[in-house]
């Protein structure tokens, strides 16, 4: 079995946990975010932009089917099959977009929220570190 295949697959286990955590963070956090939101804005701020918050929210269900196929990624690298690699590839370049898009559609006063910030911190970091390692796989 190949070192960098083994070092590799192990990182992607780590990162798809990640993932399937973040998740879970995102929805778990949901209620806090509208409670924050209905907290800190006025009625009609509110009515504008608590529902695109909110769905950003629930959005972090996608985040699972990523975590999950990561982690069936790391086992087919850990075998050496050649197309999880594509898959993981796709799966980081998604993983990498989606902090850039959420600071872009909600712009950097959604990301006060500390919650949030290291959420999408971490994040990037995994899909950088997953695009970096497969790089030099």
């Amino acid at each position: 079995m190949n070192t960098r295949n083994t070092i590799v697959a192990r990182i992607l286990l780590i990162d798809g946990i990640l993932l399937i955590i973040i998740a879970f963070i995102h929805i778990l956090t949901t209620p806090i975010v509208g409670k924050w939101f209905a907290h800190d804005v006025s009625v009609e701020t509110l009515s504008h932009l608590a529902p695109s918050a909110l769905v950003n929210q629930l959005v972090g269900i996608l985040l699972i089917p990523f975590g999950i196929s990561t982690l069936y990624c790391a086992m087919g690298i850990r075998a050496g099959q050649h197309f999880t690699r594509i898959i993981a590839l796709i799966n980081a370049g998604a993983v990498i977009v989606i902090p850039l898009l959420i600071l872009f559609l909600m712009g950097p006063e959604y990301l006060n929220s500390t919650f949030i910030l290291v959420a999408d911190i971490i994040m990037a970091f995994i899909g950088v570190s997953m695009f970096i390692l497969l790089l030099w796989l």
